[in-house]
């Protein structure tokens, strides 16, 4: 009975794998024509120097004569959408679902869910601090109505924010699929923040997509919370910005049901 479980279990992950596969052969071609219209890739390195601009300005790094620094904390980069709508349809969005993107830029990728999926999510969602790169997706969202033929296209909703607190906080705490692939989150205790407020505050079932970094709600210091990331999948493609390859890591947040949100009892008793 172990072995038929196993086996059924294997079966399933291939299928999953095949669909994702064929997400990618069957509809990347027709988001990827309405995403190049809405950014051209002739104009990449405009919103590299946007992104690059936008850093400056919120940089607290300087030179000696006062030169301000971007650091790493912001790097503009661009995923690639096969991958992109392979890992999406790991993830299984389902009917009612609503996406979101921590660190969205400019809003390519949200904007692209939102045509890959468009009967199935609610709501596709992106947040990003950098208020110049998120008036440019509030730019490219409104352009996406002007394209003809106009296509089908999910709900649309950008924030400007940080995820760890506010507007973009109550985003996470709404969301069904995560997706995160920033650069900024690489650095340790940043990384840390970002899976803390993951595990306290994602919807039980809730699935994250996480680029390159592992998921480790005990690691990040969220073990009160009662949550840990089942890793999913797992699943290597294209990065053309780092003159590589990526790591897809898809996961499910399951919580522990006796605990609240936040690590707190779900009891709802008095002490």
């Amino acid at each position: 009975q172990r072995r038929l479980c196993v086996e059924l279990a294997t079966s399933m992950t291939a299928l999953l794998l095949t669909a994702a596969w064929c997400a990618a052969l069957l509809v990347a071609p027709r988001v990827s024509t309405a995403v190049d219209a809405l950014y051209p890739p002739a104009a990449y390195n405009d919103r590299r120097v946007l992104a690059r601009d936008a850093a400056l300005a919120l940089s607290g790094l300087s030179t000696a004569e006062g030169i301000p620094l971007a650091g790493d904390t912001m790097v503009y980069g661009e995923f690639d959408l096969n991958f992109f709508a392979q890992l999406l349809a790991l993830a299984d969005p389902q009917r009612g679902d609503t996406l979101l993107d921590v660190g969205s830029g400019v809003g390519r990728l949200v904007l692209a869910a939102a045509l890959l999926h468009a009967d199935t999510l609610r709501n596709c969602h992106g947040v990003e601090i950098s208020p110049p790169l998120h008036d440019a997706a509030i730019t490219a969202r409104v352009a996406l109505d002007s394209l003809s033929p106009s296509p089908p296209v999910a709900p649309v909703e950008f924030t400007c924010g940080s995820v760890l607190d506010g507007a973009g906080l109550e985003a996470v705490e709404a969301a069904d699929v995560l997706f995160s692939y920033a650069v900024t989150w690489a650095s340790g205790e940043t990384h840390s923040r970002l899976v803390r407020a993951l595990a306290e505050r994602l919807p039980d079932g809730a699935r994250v997509i996480s680029i390159d970094l592992a998921l480790d709600a005990q690691a990040a210091g969220a073990a009160e919370s009662g949550a840990r990331f089942e890793l999913l999948h797992q699943l290597t493609g294209p990065n053309e910005e780092t003159g590589g390859e990526a790591t897809g890591l898809v996961y499910r947040l399951v919580r522990d049901r006796r605990r609240g949100k936040g690590g707190g009892s779900a009891s709802g008793g008095r002490p």
